[in-house]
């Protein structure tokens, strides 16, 4: 019986090998029609030497721990065919691929995916300065689990978001070839949705060398649109899911209702103010067992807040940053602030989709959102 599972697993290996190899051979068989086409695209391999950041006194065993990576990405020089491009002068747009291993039986081994901006602060013909920003999904091969890795505090389900941040100085060695040195975090997590999860921030530092399918090309210049100022109203709704904590192996979902005014200022820019209305039932475990609560009385777990931020525009994208006061809590069992980091896109000129991580505290993951929301114009005036 044992040499035919071997056997099966020795199968399943190559079945996965078979299918890797034809993934990487179709990707790079587009890059090299894009790059017949003469669009402005860089292939990157870089070696990633990694440290865990201890952010917590919760997660000091795994201080010490100093992964190794790989990363393959792509990336395509804006040239100014649309207009967001000359707003930021002319950024990267890429698709990153990392591959971690943890030298450590507790966390084992990660690959990630993220798309990513990759914007100038220092352009010369030799040399560049940039900073990166991009968000994506992990997976991890070993999380919590309480018979076999119950020390593994800080990843607790195999898919994960993550969001790396880098600043990066690259050297051009050619017309096609330049080196590139980065310096950079990785942050982990899921939001929340399974507990324990604290989350795990990676420092790296990077070496690599990235391909140019060529290098020059001649930035389009479009005239700037007529300054609008438009204001619109939104009504729209969130689901999410979660576990309240470690032993309780229930999952809640919690929903919210929101109203908001956006005044648009620029193509980049817009304000938001709005009133929003959350239900949480993972509140009422803990509310039930919390000894601040007086005996025979029940407060009530809805809430409500008036929240406020900024939208920046990225093309169709939107990215938000929001802080919210919980106006209405009769049962406080949090912060009274909540935070969240939230990415829009429109299907319609009036119907979006958006996905967020709420938090408290700044660095508490509480919820991740997905919300549908219905966006009204003011009608101009004529």
């Amino acid at each position: 019986m044992l040499p035919i599972l071997c056997q099966e697993i020795e199968m399943s290996k190559k079945r996965l090998i078979f299918r890797w190899y034809f993934i990487v051979l179709g990707y790079f068989s587009c890059l090299a029609a894009y790059a017949q086409e003469r669009t402005p695209l860089i292939i990157g391999v870089a070696y990633q030497a990694g440290s865990v950041l201890v952010h917590s006194p919760k997660i000091r065993h795994l201080q010490g721990v100093k992964p190794n990576g790989v990363e393959i990405n792509l990336q395509y020089q804006t040239t100014g065919t649309k207009f967001w491009h000359q707003l930021y002068k002319y950024p990267r747009i890429g698709i990153s691929f990392i591959a971690f291993d943890y030298q450590e039986p507790i966390l084992g081994k990660s690959v990630a995916a993220s798309i990513y901006i990759n914007k100038f602060v220092y352009h010369r013909v030799q040399d560049q300065l940039s900073v990166r920003l991009g968000s994506g999904l992990a997976y991890f091969s070993n999380h919590f689990d309480w018979r076999v890795n119950a020390t593994n505090n800080v990843i607790s389900a195999p898919l994960n978001a993550v969001i790396q941040f880098r600043a990066e100085y690259e050297r051009m060695l050619s017309q096609k070839f330049s080196l590139v040195l980065a310096a950079g975090i990785n942050h982990y997590s899921n939001g929340g949705n399974a507990k324990p999860n604290l989350g795990i921030n990676i420092g790296t530092l990077s070496l690599g060398l990235n391909y140019y399918s060529h290098r020059s090309f001649e930035p389009l210049i479009q005239a700037w649109p007529p300054p609008e100022n438009k204001l619109s109203f939104t009504i729209s709704s969130s689901a999410g899911i979660k576990q309240r904590n470690d032993f309780d192996t229930l999952t809640y979902t919690v929903k919210s209702i929101a109203l908001s005014a956006m005044q648009q200022l620029n193509p980049k820019s817009t304000l938001l103010v709005g009133l929003e209305g959350f239900y949480d039932p993972s509140l009422l475990p803990r509310r039930n067992w919390d000894p601040r609560v007086k005996p025979g009385t029940s407060p009530d777990i809805k809430r409500v807040a008036l929240n406020f931020g900024h939208e920046l525009a990225l093309g169709k994208l939107g990215f938000g940053t929001y802080v919210g006061w919980y106006a209405y809590r009769p049962y406080k069992s949090d912060a009274p602030f909540y935070q969240r980091l939230e990415t829009r896109y429109p299907l319609t000129r009036n119907i979006y989709l958006a996905a967020g991580l709420k938090l408290h505290d700044l660095i508490k993951a509480d919820i991740i959102e997905y919300r549908l929301g219905f966006r009204f114009w003011r009608k101009n005036r004529p």
